[in-house]
């Protein structure tokens, strides 16, 4: 009997040194490829759900790290007690589904595994099938630790709504991320794989009852105690509608374009989470903020709104409201005004300015906002400001922050539209490229741009000077969590220096520098430094307003889809309270950083509105920045006490009639014309002009300004007479030539002397 007994112990430690070989090293398809494919799914950067196609069930999935605690262990509780301690196969679990008392089944969560994954299709006999579970779960254990196989468990069991996995579940019920799950939602959740087609209801007295035995579970198991299970059970379980609708659809729609255009091998492929860059907080608060700012604005024939918002230095897009039309045929239906090109009015002028400030210009430099007028192709153009005045003498700092025109067409004649153009592509306004029909009526937004390129621009501002690709997607996965295309770390190209770019932001977040032209209160005011900028297109058909923090660029366009006009409503009013409402929005849950100040930023003193070095009689002294090597280094005589102490200025021969007409005290004209009796304004010293062979009879003007008493201005290039001019509008144009070039504007003054002035020039092909 001794050596019997022998025997069938030496029989059965082979049977199980074999059992474990086989275990160990028997071939077996990796489970991370097993299971069926389910539908893509949209996702926002914190795994909130866009769009999902639940045709084919719904799988987001994740790593156990990721889990709430509370969930692992009321999986672990409801599904399998002994998970921690078995090898795959529960012998205790046996004997106990085979007694009659038996509460609950045999099958741990490895060989429920090993069901789902390996057996789906297996029509073999119960005994076979469940014999070849058994082998498979041994397999699993064997060869997986416990945390990998529980991860596996989690990210494929069905939870019902076509959920499977435990993040996708949490998502469609909750709401909510799988790791933020509290005791109530995960034993909720953990209570649903066993049934779960009959606890798939809103308000569930079964689901609800699996959720306490579940609980009672955990207390048994000593995961939790008495009390908190009592605690547990009587919070309130909110769970989601069955079928909610798409979020920010338009911004899902421009997602799957650029993955079909980054990775054309993965459009339209099943089973895919799309991750992508937008804030589903964010994008629903603006939603409704456009709404109702969009509801009072019925009465000004405004119908449609759109936003967006980027994060500068990434181009990551954080919100998308492509329209607010809901689809109405009558307003412009289903059309993405995010993507759609628009004249942006004024919104244009930083641009400019920035590009003056790479021509020589600062904030400090003065411009004139006076009646001017300027030949073009298509006759004389007298820009108009807003408000239909003018402000005569102004430093730049104002003329950008307070959006006055003339001063901006007048800065774009002198430093030229290529310029302007230039820099508009730099910045990445493609749109811009019918160069023909553009003139100097471009600065106030003639051309048309899209409101995601415009708002990216301003990013760059906020970026310090570094433009990056706006983009949606960060990464592509598929059903097994692998990787299939990741967005590259954000590529970045310096298309304006940090020194130029702050100048640009500390204009436009100076509210003292929009006085003159908004007022002393307006919809901008927000308690972080941003910098913000309007718009308004012609015949008020379009409003914007964009503006940006270090954080984030935010950009607004109100109008009509059809492009139909709007009862006098201009950016500030139109668009400007939505950004404000956004831009507080995103405040709460974003840090709005100031603006950090470049090593190449100095202070000096000047004079305004002369940005020179204060003069001994200087009546308005004030601090201004520049870049290192542009602070002014001579001194003012804009201003002249008298004997008897009162102030006297000397502007421009331009300004002259505006300060007359202002009632200011004038220096005499006699001094001023000793001093400054003729200037050549245009071309401007040192410009370079590009010659465009597509565009026949390219001309040149040069314009002049003359004191009174100046009968004509004559004109010459090279040492040769083009013509002259009368002297109250002296100008003339001249065909263009590739070469350096001469200007001179000569006059003849009272007292018999002439006046000369010269400008050396260049035309580049």
């Amino acid at each position: 009997m001794r050596a019997v007994a022998r025997l069938l112990v030496i029989a059965a430690g082979a049977m199980s040194l074999s059992l474990a070989a086989y275990a160990r090293f028997a071939p077996l398809d990796a489970p991370e490829s097993r299971g069926a494919i389910p539908g893509t799914v949209v996702l926002d950067a914190r795994g909130n759900v866009l769009e999902r196609d639940m045709s084919a069930g719904l799988r987001i999935p994740t790593t156990i790290d990721r889990v709430a605690p509370r969930m692992l262990q009321a999986t672990i509780s409801a599904e399998d007690r002994r998970f921690l301690l078995h090898v795959g196969v529960d012998p205790v679990a046996i004997g106990r589904a085979l007694s009659s008392s038996a509460t609950s089944g045999a099958s741990t969560i490895t060989q429920q595994l090993a069901r789902r994954l390996y057996l789906a299709d297996d029509t073999s006999p119960l005994a076979v099938r469940k014999a070849h579970e058994a082998l498979i779960a041994l397999q699993l254990e064997a060869n997986r630790s416990k945390a990998e196989i529980l991860q596996l468990y989690l990210n494929d069991v069905y939870y019902g709504r076509g959920a499977y996995g435990v993040e996708a579940a949490a998502r469609i019920y909750f709401g909510v991320g799988a790791a933020n799950l509290d005791l109530a939602h995960a034993a909720y959740l953990a209570g649903l794989p066993q049934r779960p087609s009959d606890y798939d209801a809103i308000a569930d007295t079964a689901a609800r009852s699996r959720q306490s035995y579940v609980l009672g579970r955990m207390v048994e198991d000593g995961w939790i105690t008495k009390i908190e299970a009592e605690a547990a059970a009587a919070e309130r379980i909110d769970v989601l509608p069955a079928s909610l609708p798409p979020i920010a659809h338009q911004f899902v729609a421009y997602a799957r374009a650029e993955l079909a255009r980054v990775r054309p091998d993965l459009a339209g492929r099943d089973g895919l989470i799309i991750e992508t860059t937008l804030d589903a907080g964010l994008q629903s608060e603006s939603e409704r903020l456009v709404r109702i700012r969009l509801d009072a604005l019925r009465d000004r024939h405004a119908t449609d709104a759109a936003l967006v918002a980027v994060e500068p230095g990434t181009g990551r897009i954080l919100t998308w409201v492509g329209s607010a039309t809901d689809g109405d045929p009558a307003h412009g239906g289903e059309i993405d005004m995010v993507r759609t090109p628009r004249q942006p009015g004024s919104a244009l002028k930083p641009l400019l300015y920035a590009a003056a400030f790479e021509h020589g210009y600062t904030a400090a430099t003065p411009l004139l906002d006076v009646p001017s007028t300027f030949a073009t192709d298509d006759g004389p153009y007298a820009p108009a400001n807003f408000d239909r005045s003018f402000h005569g003498v102004v430093p730049l700092r104002v003329a950008l922050a307070s959006s006055l025109n003339v001063p901006a067409v007048r800065t774009l004649d002198a430093i030229g539209l290529d310029a302007m153009l230039e820099i508009s592509h730099r910045f990445g306004l493609a749109t811009l490229n019918s160069v023909e029909r553009y003139g100097l009526s471009l600065t106030l937004g003639s051309g048309e741009v899209r409101l995601i390129d415009l708002t990216n621009a301003f990013a760059a501002f906020g970026a310090g000077g570094l433009l990056a690709e706006p983009f949606a997607i960060e990464r592509v996965r598929d059903a097994s969590g692998r990787i299939l295309y990741a967005h590259a770390p954000p590529a970045t190209r310096r298309v304006l220096s940090p020194e130029h770019a702050y100048l640009v932001a500390d204009i436009l977040s100076d509210p003292d520098a929009r006085i003159p032209g908004f007022g002393g209160v307006t919809p901008f005011e927000v308690p972080f430094p941003a910098a913000v900028k309007t718009g308004t297109s012609t015949g008020f058909r379009d409003t914007w307003t964009i503006g940006f923090t270090p954080s984030i660029a935010i950009g607004v366009w109100v109008g009509n889809a059809d492009g139909a006009p709007m009862e006098g409503l201009a950016g500030v009013d139109g668009a400007g309270p939505i950004w404000r409402d956004a831009m507080m929005a995103a405040s709460l849950s974003r840090s709005m950083q100031p603006f950090l100040r470049p090593a190449g930023i100095v202070d000096a003193m000047v004079c305004a509105p002369t940005g020179l070095l204060p003069g001994p009689d200087c009546a308005s002294p004030t601090r201004e920045i520049f870049a290192t090597g542009t602070a002014p280094t001579a001194r003012e005589h804009y201003y002249f006490k008298d004997l008897d102490g009162r102030i006297s200025i000397d502007p421009p021969i331009e300004a002259r009639d505006w300060a007359r007409a202002a009632g200011l005290t004038l220096r005499s004209d006699g001094a001023s014309a000793s001093k400054d009796a003729l200037r050549l304004t245009a071309p401007v010293a040192g410009t370079t002009i590009y010659f465009a062979p597509e565009v026949s009879g390219s001309q040149l003007v040069l314009r002049a300004v003359a004191a009174r008493g100046i009968d004509r201005v004559i004109f010459s290039v090279d040492g040769v007479v083009i013509g002259d001019a009368p002297g109250s509008d002296p100008w003339v144009v001249w065909p263009l030539e590739p070469g350096r070039h001469t200007a001179r504007a000569s006059a003849h003054l009272a007292d018999g002397s002439i006046a000369t002035v010269t400008s050396v020039f260049e035309v580049k092909r």
